[in-house]
């Protein structure tokens, strides 16, 4: 239990370092991009569990929704999933796996329809450029 516990100080020294509260970004949307990377570069690996919300707050000295904002970003991005009592936790790549495989299924039913490779490449780059704020993930 002793390395868990240093994993997670680490973690949480990291978070707090990438917190910039005169950026102009929400801290929300900072400590979301921060988790983001943290999982992107394996610093948090599938089936690692997050931080409780009340800790982390604490931690960084932030409100606890600031926290659960951030939450909620990871979650509903396929980032993360939260069980009741056990917290949240990182998951593997298979839901993304699962949303690229719905995506050439949808890509492929375009194409049958008639939509071309320019227009839907074009559809693609926009969703891409949109800053990761405004974009509706369900």
């Amino acid at each position: 239990m002793r390395q868990e516990d240093e994993r997670q100080t680490g973690l949480l020294t990291w978070l707090a370092a990438a917190i910039d509260p005169h950026s102009g970004i929400p801290v929300s949307v900072q400590l979301q991009q921060a988790f983001e990377r943290a999982i992107d570069r394996g610093v948090l690996r599938p089936g690692d569990t997050l931080p409780t919300i009340r800790t982390l707050a604490a931690h960084l000295r932030l409100a606890p929704n600031t926290v659960s904002k951030a939450y909620a970003s990871l979650q509903r991005s396929g980032r993360t999933e939260n069980r009741a009592g056990a917290g949240t936790s990182v998951l593997g790549r298979g839901a993304l796996t699962d949303d690229l495989t719905e995506l050439r299924t949808l890509l492929g039913a375009l194409r049958l329809s008639g939509v071309s490779a320019a227009e839907a490449h074009a559809v693609v780059d926009d969703v891409w450029h949109e800053p990761a704020t405004s974009r509706r993930v369900q």
